[in-house]
């Protein structure tokens, strides 16, 4: 039997498992620019408390790495999650899965997207603060390739 320490656990499993990501970029007028790829891989830690996201993208010529660590705040349901990226960078994320719906919520980025039913597509926008302003900057659509963990976690009582 597959077990998960809440539903806020069981939520965010939609996303474990590994992506193929194609990303376009949005110019300042709104205009779809290049387009690149990536892989993005969820995969649950030991025993299940946290999920790793790790990102490894190609940006035009540029080679572009993340881990990203998410947790579940047991009071709100919300998750939050770590970023922490190959030039020693660091972002805070708050999201949320709400049926189909995905939010992610950053002090200068967020994003907001769609699974579909079936879970084995995310299409969605991401956003970034700039001049006070937030400005649409990537189009990202994931496509799961397959499950990291087909049940998710498993515990033994």
């Amino acid at each position: 039997m597959t077990d998960f320490h809440s539903e806020n656990h069981r939520r965010l499993n939609i996303l474990a498992g590994v992506w193929d990501t194609t990303i376009t970029l949005i110019g300042v007028d709104g205009a779809e620019g290049a387009t690149s790829l990536a892989v993005d891989t969820y995969r649950w830690m030991p025993n299940g408390h946290f999920l790793v996201h790790e990102v490894d993208a190609m940006m035009g010529d540029q080679r572009v790495r993340a881990t990203e660590i998410f947790g579940v705040e047991q009071a709100s349901g919300e998750f939050f999650s770590r970023s922490y990226d190959a030039d020693g960078c660091t972002n805070d994320f708050a999201s949320t899965i709400d049926g189909i719906d995905y939010l992610i919520t950053g002090e200068v980025q967020r994003f907001a997207g769609q699974f579909t039913e079936d879970g084995t597509t995310l299409r969605g926008e991401w956003q970034q603060l700039a001049n006070h302003q937030w400005r649409p900057f990537v189009r990202v659509v994931l496509e799961k390739r397959s499950q990291a963990q087909p049940d998710g976690p498993s515990f033994s009582v």
